[in-house]
């Protein structure tokens, strides 16, 4: 007899948001807390040396509109500290390396991105900040597969 589908409880999707907002929570909303700050973490000590290794944070290019969109997506992992990174490192939240017409803030925001780039560790922290929202929107499906009750807790 096949599984029947069954509905997915608000919990669930509480715990879905809460990782994407704060990485590690969806598991601690779950239960599963060791698992949650271990992970959490993890993740954002990914973003910090990211960060600390002024990586570039994605700005979406129509030269290179698939390449740039998937490390935007990235970056978008982390949730609202990929914002408040933007917002810190670009004066607001950009993703666009372009926009029509003249701007000034367009300017800067390149500049800016270029700075960044010529910095030896940007590399490396571009990396690391990739890794941190790739690893965070992975962990959404554990989240996932842990409140849909796929995932068992093994007791030794």
């Amino acid at each position: 007899m096949a599984d029947e589908p069954t509905a997915v409880k608000p919990k669930v999707w509480i715990a879905l948001l809460a990782a994407w907002l704060l990485p590690g929570a969806g598991h601690v909303v779950l239960g599963r807390i060791r698992r949650g700050l271990l992970f959490g973490a993890i993740v954002w000590c990914c973003f910090g040396l990211g960060l600390a290794h002024t990586g570039r944070l994605a700005l979406k290019d129509p030269r290179q509109p698939f390449l740039t969109t998937l490390q935007v997506v990235a970056n978008l992992g982390m949730g609202p500290a990929d914002v408040i990174a933007r917002v810190k490192i670009y004066g607001k939240p950009a993703y666009s390396a372009y926009s029509r017409g003249p701007n000034l803030a367009r300017d800067d925001r390149l500049t800016i991105f270029r700075e960044r780039e010529r910095s030896a560790l940007s590399i490396y922290g571009t990396a690391y900040l990739w890794t941190a929202g790739l690893m965070n929107l992975l962990l959404l499906f554990d989240v996932w597969d842990i409140g849909r009750r796929k995932k068992v807790r093994v007791e030794p």
